[in-house]
């Protein structure tokens, strides 16, 4: 399958646990390599896109993609008090 720009841009993106993570906004192609090789995410909603800024996902934390949605590695983990802590190893655009 071939997914082109129009498709990869604000397409949802959620982890292997169903949580959703925003929408890709964005990515980056290395030329050499010719492939993508980061894409940008925001918060899905206006509230958490406010508070949190957006998210750069390394290609290889993507578990797939469709033409629906992109799965990445779970990257929350959940804490004593139940609240989640950021996705580790995406590192915040700046």
């Amino acid at each position: 399958m071939i997914l082109s720009k129009d498709t990869i841009i604000g397409l949802p993106v959620y982890t292997q646990s169903d949580d959703h993570v925003g929408k890709v906004a964005d990515f980056e192609v290395d030329p050499e390599l010719q492939r993508i090789v980061r894409y940008h995410v925001r918060p899905g909603d206006i509230i958490r896109g406010i508070l949190q800024r957006e998210l750069l996902v390394n290609s290889e934390q993507v578990v797939s993609i469709t033409n629906e949605r992109m799965v990445i590695e779970d990257g929350t983990v959940r804490v004593q008090d139940q609240k989640k802590v950021p996705l580790k190893r995406a590192v915040p655009a700046t």
